[in-house]
This record gives structure tokens, sequence and C-alpha cells, in this order.
């Protein structure tokens, strides 16, 4: 016959796998303290543990039984940081994200093109759960020494002939939408934006402007990160801005769960 397990028998199990992570949602302020804490609570070497404490706010990557991951959540909400325990189930996956190149907002929602204009999909207004934007080095531009030129001087002069690489930096946008959930990456400089007819401008980054403004005007249920609202009202360089792609990608995966965490204790929500 098979194995009847009751219901606590069930929880009992699910809650001693390995299946819980832990988000920190703050910023380390004592990193020797952070150390000692995740060395204490989740016998971690101090390598790993500093580490960690280096790239919070994230998610740490252990993964733990939900014993543990309340613990260390405890044991860091203590240090006066903010952390709270994630189903591994819960948390998605953004590492191979829809990457769209022509997209146009209409009153139905958000409409993903294929490359002949063609709807491909559509993200229901009421669906689209998280916005999160950012700028982002550029690919490097490769510009030549001007002083390169042949020219005829009174002086001996030494020219550097070697060029230079200019990184500059653009918006980037993640969007995920529910029922069910989808992940979608939006480069500003590789969109089609014909969608905005006499607006359109010569400018991706002011084409781009006018499509986050209308998925702000029309999405008025999502979650706008903190990034977003400083794009979108124009504020400090320094408030939207992210060293690495990356480092946005894992931010915008740290809002998300923040997000839910704010929903699940209904919480209010800050921009």
């Amino acid at each position: 016959m098979p194995e009847i397990h009751s219901d606590t028998e069930r929880s009992e199990t699910s809650s001693q796998k390995h299946e819980h992570r832990v988000a920190v949602f703050s910023h380390c302020g004592d990193g020797d303290r952070f150390t000692e804490t995740l060395v204490s609570v989740l016998g971690l070497n101090r390598i790993d543990a500093r580490i960690h404490a280096a790239h919070v706010p994230g998610l740490l990557p252990e993964r733990l039984t939900q014993q543990e991951a309340e613990a260390a959540a405890a044991a860091i909400n203590g240090l006066g940081m903010s952390a709270a325990v994630c189903s591994q189930a819960e948390i998605p996956n953004l590492d191979h994200p829809v990457v769209v190149h022509h997209a146009a907002c209409s009153g139905d929602g958000l409409e993903i093109l294929g490359l002949r204009g063609a709807r491909t999909s559509l993200i229901r207004w009421p669906d689209l759960e998280l916005v999160s934007v950012g700028y982002v080095p550029l690919e490097a531009a490769h510009h030549s020494n001007p002083e390169t030129m042949v020219v005829v001087r009174s002086a001996p002069h030494t020219f550097d002939e070697t060029s230079e690489h200019v990184t500059s930096s653009g918006p980037e946008c993640w969007l995920i939408a529910k029922r069910p959930q989808r992940i979608f990456c939006l480069d500003h400089n590789r969109m089609n934006y014909d969608y905005l007819g006499p607006r359109k401008t010569g400018s991706a980054s002011a084409n781009f402007a006018e499509f986050l403004k209308d998925i702000a005007h029309f999405a008025e249920g999502a979650f706008l990160t903190p990034a977003t609202h400083q794009v979108l009202s124009h504020g400090p360089v320094s408030e939207y801005t992210f060293p690495t792609a990356d480092r946005l990608k894992q931010t915008t995966l740290v809002q998300f769960l923040l997000h839910r965490v704010i929903d699940a204790e209904h919480l209010p929500k800050h921009e």
C-alpha cells in the first residue's frame, strides 16, 4: 500500500528540505558583524560570509531548510537590517528572459511584436507586476585619437597614436508579468518605437522615455522600482545608474521579492 502522510507530517517533511533562501533588502552597515552572524548561524567560512556582505542587498546563494532560513533572517534583522525568507519556487529566474526588440503600448496592454510587426504576445496591464529600469554601461565605442592627423608645428611634438574606448550608459528595462509569470528584458538601443508615431524622434533615449511614460500611465497596478521612479521624475543620475547590467538584474530580483513580501504583509509601499 502507498505510504500516507498526515498534513503535519507533510509540512514537516517540506520544511526539512533545502528549498528556501534568504533575501537581504538593505545595505550592510557593519561588514564584520554581518560576516560573524553568517558564520555563527549558517556555519559559513569567513571568506564566503565576507563575500556575501559585499553583495547585499541581494539573495544569499545558500539553499536552506525553512528553519535555517528563518534563523538566518531573524539574525540579520537583529543587526538592524531587513531580510526575509523566500521559497525557492517563488524566486523568478532572470537568467533567460524574453528579449524584446519591438513593442507597443495599447489600451489592451503591452503588445510584444515580431520582426514584421505582428503581435506575438500580450501583457495585459493588470498582469504587469513589476517594472525595473536602470542605466547600465553600453558597449564601448571605439574612438581614434584626433591627434593622429598630420599637422605642421613649430616645435617637436610626440603624438599618442593609440585609440581609446569610451563607455557610456543607457537605460535597460526589466518587466515581470504574472498569470502566468513571464520575464522580459528591453535594451533601449535595440527597440523599434514605431508605435509612438509623431512622438518618435531620432534619439533612442528620448523614444525610450516616451515608452516608459506610457507604461507607467497604463500599468497603474505595477510595482515600479525606486530607480524607475527616479528615471521617470528625472532624479539624480546616481539614483538610477548601475555599475553593470548584472547588478541591475540582481537589484530587479531583490525589488521583486521585496514587493512580494510587502504585499504578503500588507505593508505600505515606499518609492
